[in-house]
């Protein structure tokens, strides 16, 4: 086998040597430790108390969307009641906070006629989804 290398050698080039070294257990040296093994299957506690922010909102008019905004950026949840709203004025106070919800990944449900919750990505929904319920009725803006 001696000539056989030296010759490959020759023919293709000697071939590097890289400097690798198994890591070996103190306890049983001939098992090699799986590093990476060992970091995927390494037990992270963390103890955090989250809490959900739900702001009330009732605007009279769209001056008052920015502050409903300002809110949603900050990540809080938003129970907005547009029953005080002309439906013109509802339909482009939705459409601003509409953007502002895509633009932090957070999601819109309507709860009932004319009130919506719209929450951050981090924020979970269960119910009945009454948006399909009330648009089956034929309810419109």
């Amino acid at each position: 086998m001696g000539l056989l290398d030296s010759i490959k050698n020759f023919v293709i080039g000697e071939e590097e040597v890289e400097d690798y070294e198994p890591l070996v257990d103190e306890e049983n040296e001939m098992e090699t430790v799986d590093v990476a093994q060992e970091r995927r299957n390494r037990e992270v506690k963390i103890n955090t108390t989250a809490t959900v922010q739900i702001v009330l909102c009732r605007p009279t008019d769209h001056s008052e969307v920015k502050s409903i905004g300002d809110d949603l950026n900050n990540q809080k949840t938003v129970l907005l009641n547009l029953e005080l709203v002309k439906p013109d004025e509802a339909k482009r106070i939705m459409d601003f906070l509409t953007g502002v919800a895509y633009a932090n990944g957070a999601t819109i449900k309507m709860t009932a006629s004319k009130t919506f919750v719209i929450m951050p990505k981090n924020v979970g929904f269960s119910g009945v989804d009454l948006m399909s319920e009330i648009e089956n009725n034929g309810y419109s803006f």
